[in-house]
Order: structure tokens, then C-alpha cells, then sequence
């Protein structure tokens, strides 16, 4: 039998998630109150009882606002019920070890929603030989609709999300963001250097045209997989934990 996956979140991204789940087999229930209008030919089952989804899912998946991820993680978890939460996992380093480690004590799958960890530009960074030397990347945005948090952890989170993965430690990588740019960009440049000591370096642009590819399905069946096989997600809580830890660092100023 199929696990019963749940929505908390309608808006923007929400809505993304819930045609994504739709398209891999459904989803159980959805609360949310954005974008009823544009769902509405999905057939989706609404309720208006958080608690309720909770406790008739099998697992959640999270896209409300990014203030709130941490307070209705925890709801979820503290259910004992497996969590997609999408990113950033909390807003503090504190807040996202409290979800790591709930979701280790409750023995559920957490994973956070960093897509570009799914991505084939993640394969191939990942095949550069040898260890990272130096690592640049940009996320650069001429306009966006979220203003609480800067653009740092709007946006440049998912490449700070793909260094942890890559094994890139913070005082390796440097990071621009913006949301204010005059042109969109989306790279990442990594060096490495080999045993012989060759180095070797990749750019690679996720707004390219050959390297366009559809990496939140990827992510999304990731998450069924990992309900099914109950292993851990590449991006569990502790890569979340991370990914914040590192975010501190190189930018510690949250919130506009």
C-alpha cells in the first residue's frame, strides 16, 4: 500500500509541490487557503484541521511560509510522522538541530527540500577527481515576490545547500546573492585537486538551456523512495543543519 502524503502550504511553491505529488500518485489531503482556484482540476481532497492531516498521514509535506517551518516540523514530527520540509529547515542552527534530532528520536524520514542537490549539475560537480580547493557560486535574481528573509537566505541557501552536499566546507566557498541583480545567474564553479596533483575545475549554469531538466519531480520521488525503502534522504536534517551552520557564517544577517 501506498503511504498517505499530506500538504501543508498552497502558495507559490506549495502549489508546485501539490502538482508534482499529484503527477507521482496523489496526495491525501491539503490544507491550505492560496491557489484553490489554480488546483482545482488536481480533484484534491481540502480540510481545514491542521491536526486532523496530521494524524490521517503517513507523511507531510511542508511549504508554508519560512518562519513557521520550524513550529510545524516539529508538529509533524513530534506525530511521529515522516516530514518533506521544504527549505530553509528553520531559521537558526538551534531551531534546525531540535528537527534533526526529533526526527532521529521518532525514527522518521525528514527531508528538506533543497532541489539543486537533485540535480545533474550535482552529478557532475560531484565527479570533479581529487578534493575541493575553492568553490564560487551565484544565485542572482532581478526581481522576487518573498521579502522576509534577504537574498541570501531566499535563494543563495540552495547553493550553500549543494556545497555541504559536495563536501565544500564554508571557508571554501564564496557566495553571491542578490534579488536586486540586473540579470539572472545561477553557477557554480568548483576547483578540485587530484591525487597526482592535477587540478581540475567545472562551471556549470543551471540557467542554461541543455542543462534545463525537471529536478523537483527528482526530488519529490526521492522523498516517495525514501518512504518506501525507509532510508535516509540525501538532504536529511543534519544536511539541513549544516546548510544553516554554514549560512551563518558566511552570511548572518537572516531577515531584512
Amino acid at each position: 500500500m501506498n503511504p498517505k502524503v499530506s500538504l501543508i502550504g498552497t502558495g507559490n511553491w506549495g502549489k508546485i509541490l501539490a502538482q508534482k505529488f499529484h503527477q507521482l500518485g496523489g496526495l491525501h489531503l491539503v490544507y491550505g487557503h492560496q491557489n484553490r482556484d489554480a488546483l482545482e482540476p488536481l480533484n484534491l481532497q481540502f480540510t481545514e484541521d491542521i491536526n486532523q492531516l496530521i494524524e490521517e498521514s503517513d507523511a507531510v509535506v511542508v511549504a508554508t511560509p519560512s518562519e513557521t517551518h520550524a513550529e510545524v516540523g516539529r508538529r509533524v514530527l513530534s506525530a511521529k510522522k515522516d516530514l518533506f520540509l521544504e527549505k530553509p529547515i528553520a531559521l537558526s542552527s538551534s531551531q534546525a538541530q531540535e528537527l534533526a534530532q526529533l526526527a532521529d528520536a521518532s525514527n522518521v524520514v525528514l527531508m528538506i527540500g533543497h532541489t539543486l542537490c537533485y540535480s545533474t549539475g550535482f552529478t557532475k560537480l560531484s565527479e570533479l577527481p581529487g578534493e575541493s580547493i575553492t568553490a564560487h557560486a551565484k544565485f542572482l535574481k532581478t526581481s522576487t515576490q518573498e521579502k522576509y528573509l534577504n537574498a541570501y537566505w531566499n535563494f543563495g541557501i540552495h547553493m550553500v545547500a549543494l556545497a555541504i552536499a559536495l563536501g565544500i566546507s564554508s571557508d571554501q566557498l564564496t557566495l553571491e546573492a542578490s534579488d536586486e541583480a540586473s540579470t539572472n545567474q545561477r553557477t557554480f564553479e568548483l576547483q578540485t585537486r587530484a591525487d597526482d596533483g592535477k587540478t581540475h575545475a567545472l562551471i556549470w549554469d543551471f540557467l542554461a538551456p541543455e542543462n534545463q531538466e525537471d529536478m523537483l519531480m527528482v526530488e519529490c520521488q526521492h522523498f516517495l523512495d525514501c518512504l518506501k525503502s525507509r532510508g535516509k534522504s540525501h538532504t536529511d536534517g543534519w544536511h539541513g543543519v549544516k546548510t544553516i551552520q554554514a549560512l551563518e557564517n558566511i552570511h548572518p544577517k537572516q531577515r531584512r
